[in-house]
C-alpha cells in the first residue's frame, strides 16, 4: 500500500523513471544486457538523477504553494499553515537525502 499526501506520489513515479532511464542508458552504453561491473554504477547514477530532481521538485512546491495565516478567535493567535508533501510519512524535501543514501546503499551492496 503506497500512503502519500499532496505531491508525494511525485517522488515514487520519479524514482521509477530516473532508475529505469539510468539503467537503459547504461546499457545504450555498455551493450545489453548490462555488464555485472556496471550495474551498480548505472544504479547509482539513476538514483543520484532521482535525487536531483526530487529535489528541484520541492523546491518548485515551495515556491508555489504559499503559506495560509490562519487567526485563532479565542487567543487571537496568528497560526500559520503550510501545505503538507509526503511519501510514506516522509517529507518530500527529505527525500533527496534518502534517494542519495539509497543509491549509495545499491553501489556498494554487491
Amino acid at each position: 500500500m503506497i500512503v502519500w499526501r499532496g505531491y508525494g506520489i511525485l517522488v515514487l513515479v520519479i524514482t521509477v523513471v530516473a532508475y529505469v532511464l539510468g539503467k537503459l542508458s547504461a546499457e545504450q552504453i555498455w551493450g545489453s544486457p548490462l555488464p555485472a561491473a556496471y550495474r551498480p554504477g548505472a544504479e547509482l547514477v539513476g538514483m543520484l538523477v532521482a535525487a536531483a530532481i526530487v529535489y528541484g521538485l520541492h523546491r518548485l512546491i515551495e515556491a508555489r504553494q504559499s503559506p495560509r495565516a490562519f487567526i485563532d478567535k479565542t487567543t487571537g493567535e496568528e497560526i500559520i499553515v503550510r501545505p503538507k508533501n509526503d511519501l510514506f510519512f516522509i517529507p518530500v524535501k527529505a527525500w533527496p537525502y534518502l534517494l542519495i543514501l539509497l543509491g549509495v546503499w545499491f553501489f556498494f551492496q554487491r
